[in-house]
């Protein structure tokens, strides 16, 4: 599922359990862009922030992990908390990313059940484009 707010794009998987978007998946996104962008102005562009929450509307109960940055957000749910955010960050470039990318099989053992990136999306200073003469 792909949708755009006036900062961000927003991608997701649908979840594995259900077959479906999870709200709570796209709302704890967009509560963590809004917090990054809060932030944006006492931080530096390096600020980074990672941790996990329960998503208690899953009936199974879902752990969602996240790595929040200034311009990428990315939340990956049920996944073992032992397996490092840099290998799940590696499976979300292959899924997510523009370039062809391949990883070994061995790389996560079990998959996230469902995973979100948010991007920010590219200011523009509003100015116009004029048109070249002598083309």
């Amino acid at each position: 599922m792909i949708w755009k707010t006036n900062t961000h794009a927003f991608t997701a998987t649908v979840c594995q359990r259900t077959g479906q978007p999870c709200p709570a998946l796209a709302r704890m996104a967009r509560a963590l862009t809004h917090a990054m962008a809060t932030a944006r102005p006492v931080t530096t562009s390096d600020f980074l922030i990672e941790g996990s929450s329960e998503l208690s509307h899953c009936p199974e109960g879902c752990t969602a992990r996240f790595r929040a940055q200034s311009d990428q957000v990315r939340v990956f749910c049920g996944t073992d908390p032992e397996i490092e955010t840099d290998r799940l960050d590696d499976y979300a470039n292959m899924m997510f990313g523009t370039e062809f990318n391949s990883l070994p099989s061995g790389l996560l053992s079990t998959p996230p059940c469902a995973m979100l990136e948010a991007s920010v999306l590219a200011s523009h200073s509003g100015g116009e484009i004029s048109p070249q003469v002598g083309i």
